[in-house]
C-alpha cells in the first residue's frame, strides 16, 4: 500500500479480500482502500476486483510485489496507443542469489512458463471482460489466462521489473522450490485436477532453515570505511583493518550450518563488486532507509517477510565475533525473546529477534553510548526475555585499537593487525632483500 501511494498517478486501489484473518482489512480501511470481500481462491477473487473497477485498464497485482518507480511512465506510454491491449512487466526478486538471478534471466521470454502474475498483469477491461475474466482456481489462473489471450492477442513484456518477495525460494530452498514448481507444472499440463494441484502449492513444508542471518557490510574502499580510525591513523590502514574483520567475520558466518544468510550492502552501485566478493553463499539487498535504525528496521522487517523463525544481525568490524558466539545466538534464541552482544563502547554488535519489534529502531541515536542501555530499556518497557552474550570490542578509533591489541588473547587476525600497525608506525624496520638496508 505504501508503495503505492508514492504514485502520483489518478488511480482505485482495489483489494480482493479472500477471508483473511491477520490485521489486513484493518490495514485497508486505514489506507482507504476499496475493499472488496470474495470467497477464497486468487480467480474469485481477482474477478471479482475487476468488477468493481471504474478504470478502463486494469493491474492485477499480488499483495507481495512492488511495482518499479517507472511502472506509470511505461503504461502511460503503452496504452496511449489503442491496439496495444495487454502487458506485463519483467520479474524481480526483493533479494539476489544467483540461482534467482538464473531463473530471473528468462523472463524477458515470453512463453507458457514466463506468463505469471507475479509479473503483474495489465489489460485493457474490454478485453478483460471479452475473454471472460479469469477462470475460477486458485492457482495457474494466471496461466490460463493468459493461454486464452495468445491466441488472438499478442503479450507485451515492459522494459522494468516488478520486485515479488522471494519468501517461497527462502522457506523450502531455492532449488527445492524450483523443482515443486516444476512438479506442479507437470500436474497441471496432464490434466490433475485443480484442487489437488491448490493442496500441493498449499502445502507446507517442514522449514529447515528456521533461522537468518542478516550481515550490514559496505564494499572495502579506500576513504569509505572505518572513517574515524583512519582519522587517527591512515586511510591505508584503516582500509586493512576493515578487510580483515569483514574476510573473517564472513568466514565465520559460513561455517554457520542450517541458517539463510543474507548480506545487505549500503550504496546500490556496490552490489555487483559486493557479490563478487563474498561469492554464492548470500542472498543480497541493498539497506534501505535514511539513517541506520530505519535501514536495520527495514532489512529485520524483509527477511521476517521470508518466513524466518530467528533473525539476528551483526556488522563487518568486531575482530573477535566467532562461528560459536553466533551459533550461542541462535540457540538462545530458542528461550528468550531477544538476544544482544553488548560491545565495549556502550552499543551492541549483534541483535536477534524471534518476532518483529518496530520499537526497537525508533527513538533510538545511535552510534552512541547509550545504544544498549536504550534497548535493554526498551525490552524491559515491552516486558520482554533478552539475553546478553560475550562483551567484545567494537573498535572505531586507534584508541579502542591499541586497548584491543592489549588484551590477552593471540588470535591469528590480531597478530596480523598488530603487525601491519606497528609497520606504519615505524616500529618494525623494513630492510631490502636485495641489498640488505
Amino acid at each position: 500500500m505504501e508503495s503505492l501511494r508514492k504514485f502520483v498517478n489518478d488511480f482505485e486501489i482495489i483489494i480482493a479480500d479472500g477471508g483473511s484473518t491477520d490485521n489486513t482489512l484493518e490495514i485497508c480501511k486505514r489506507e482507504k482502500a476499496i475493499l472488496i470481500i470474495s470467497g477464497r481462491g486468487r480467480g474469485c477473487q481477482l474477478n471479482k476486483g475487476a468488477k468493481a473497477a471504474s478504470g478502463e485498464i486494469l493491474l492485477f497485482l499480488h499483495a507481495d510485489t512492488l511495482l518499479p518507480d517507472d511502472a506509470f511512465i511505461l503504461l502511460d506510454e503503452y496504452f496511449g496507443k489503442v491496439e496495444n491491449k495487454i502487458c506485463r512487466f519483467l520479474l524481480g526478486f526483493d533479494v539476489d542469489h544467483w540461482l534467482l538471478d538464473f531463473y530471473l534471466s528468462f523472463s524477458k521470454y515470453d512463453s507458457i512458463f514466463t506468463r505469471f502474475g507475479d509479473s503483474a498483469i495489465i489489460v485493457r477491461k474490454s478485453l478483460f471482460e471479452e475473454l471472460g475474466g479469469f477462470p475460477n482456481r486458485s492457482v495457474f489462473e494466471d496461466v490460463e489466462f493468459f493461454r486464452k489471450v495468445t491466441k488472438n492477442e499478442k503479450i507485451t513484456i515492459l522494459s522494468s521489473s516488478v520486485i515479488s518477495s522471494a519468501r517461497r525460494f527462502m522457506k523450502n530452498g531455492v532449488v527445492k522450490q524450483q523443482l515443486i514448481n516444476i512438479y506442479l507444472f507437470a500436474y497441471y499440463f496432464i490434466g490433475v485436477s485443480k484442487n489437488s494441484i491448490t493442496s500441493i502449492y498449499n502445502k507446507k513444508l517442514k522449514n529447515i532453515k528456521k533461522a537468518s542471518l542478516i550481515t550490514f557490510l559496505r564494499y572495502p574502499q579506500l576513504g569509505k570505511v572505518k572513517t574515524r580510525l583512519a582519522a587517527d591513523t591512515t586511510k591505508e590502514f584503516a582500509l586493512h583493518f576493515y578487510k580483515e574483520c569483514a574476510n573473517k567475520i564472513i568466514r565465520e558466518i559460513k561455517k554457520v550450518s542450517h541458517v539463510n544468510k543474507y548480506v545487505f550492502y549500503s550504496d546500490k552501485e556496490e552490489k555487483e563488486n559486493v557479490k563478487n566478493w563474498l561469492g554464492k553463499n548470500f542472498y543480497y539487498s541493498f539497506q534501505d532507509g535514511n539513517d541506520l535504525g530505519q535501514r536495520m528496521k527495514n532489512a529485520f522487517q524483509k527477511v521476517f517477510s521470508h518466513g524466518a523463525e530467528k533473525v539476528i544481525i551483526m556488522g563487518t568490524d568486531i575482530p573477535d565475533l566467532s562461528q560459536e558466539i553466533i551459533e550461542s545466538a541462535v540457540n538462545i534464541l530458542t528461550e528468550v525473546d531477544i538476544v544482544i552482544g553488548p560491545s565495549k563502547d556502550g552499543g551492541y554488535y549483534l541483535l536477534g529477534m524471534k518476532k518483529m519489534y518496530n520499537e526497537f529502531f525508533e527513538d533510538i541515536k545511535f552510534s552512541t553510548s547509550k545504544v544498549l542501555a536504550e534497548t535493554i530499556s526498551i525490552a524491559d518497557k515491552l516486558n520482554l526475555q533478552y539475553s546478553l552474550l560475550t562483551q567484545l570490542n567494537d573498535i572505531d578509533t586507534e584508541k579502542e585499537l591499541k586497548l584491543w591489541l592489549e588484551t590477552n588473547s593471540n588470535t591469528p587476525i590480531k597478530k596480523e593487525i598488530d603487525f601491519v600497525y606497528n609497520l606504519i608506525n615505524g616500529r618494525i624496520k623494513q630492510r631490502c632483500v636485495h641489498c640488505g638496508e
